[in-house]
């Protein structure tokens, strides 16, 4: 049985080795992509101009390949890509997004909160405790986070759009606050989990002196980073951390998931 792999980062070369040490056969060749029975095509995928992103380069995928695949062929991503479920149901393959998994996306929260964590920790002069800490959003990815910093003894402050989340975000040990009511001018560290933009110039601009930024969601990300860096705020952009930090587990993970697959074709 063959897997291919697109090797477009850490994660996906740590798969590589796991499949291999589970005794299948894997390639990281596009010419081998037709005899697969496993296409994990990592991140995202093709585009519609059938462009895909590796670890050096962007390559073009022949549409041949696609009708060549062979029958039930498995193809993966991690994020969910329209352009491929449109092909599966013209060329009959299989296709799934790991970020559609909850426990999938349960597990890569854990390891993104720990590699927030980490980078904290390594860029700052202060400890987390007793730090004043604000996560904005009470998503899968902010629930770790938030769990981690209560447990350092952090002042957690939680701001969401929605009330209802209130009691629950006080059960873990922190403090609601709605996200219009934010002031920044207390805030150590500010930590960005929505990939929209909430909070802009006339709420940063009231930030202390010394707050360190770290945003983790998709693009559009949460802050107008543009003005933080033009006031020459500590302002960071975290995307993929799983990639990047325990990307052995993140890389097993994703072999967990396809010999699942495989066993239930």
């Amino acid at each position: 049985m063959l897997i291919f792999v697109n090797h477009d980062d850490m994660r996906s070369l740590e798969l590589m080795e796991e499949m291999i040490r589970r005794g299948y056969y894997v390639s990281d060749q596009f010419k081998d992509m037709r005899y697969a029975d496993v296409l994990y095509l990592g991140l995202k995928g093709p585009d519609r101009k059938n462009r895909i992103t590796t670890h050096q380069e962007t390559e073009i995928i022949d549409q041949n390949i696609f009708k060549s695949l062979k029958e039930n062929c498995l193809i993966i991503t991690l994020i969910d890509n329209g352009y491929l479920e449109e092909l599966s149901k013209v060329f009959h393959f299989r296709y799934i997004a790991l970020l559609n998994d909850e426990n999938f996306v349960k597990k890569n929260s854990i390891l993104t909160a720990e590699g927030l964590i980490a980078y904290v920790i390594g860029h700052r002069r202060m400890p987390i405790y007793q730090s004043h800490v604000d996560v904005l959003g009470f998503g899968h990815c902010a629930k770790p986070i938030i769990e981690y910093l209560v447990a350092m003894k952090a002042e957690v402050r939680v701001a969401v759009r929605n009330a209802q989340y209130q009691k629950e975000i006080e059960a873990m040990g922190a403090q609601y606050i709605a996200i219009q009511d934010l002031n920044l001018s207390q805030t150590d560290i500010l930590i960005n989990t929505v990939p929209s933009v909430i909070l802009k110039e006339e709420q940063l601009k009231d930030s202390c002196q010394h707050i360190m930024i770290v945003d983790i969601a998709s693009y559009p990300y949460g802050i107008d980073h543009h003005y933080a860096l033009s006031k020459g705020m500590n302002c960071q952009i975290l995307s993929s951390i799983p990639c990047k930090y325990a990307y052995g587990y993140a890389g097993m993970m994703v072999a967990n998931v396809i010999e699942r697959e495989l066993e239930n074709a």
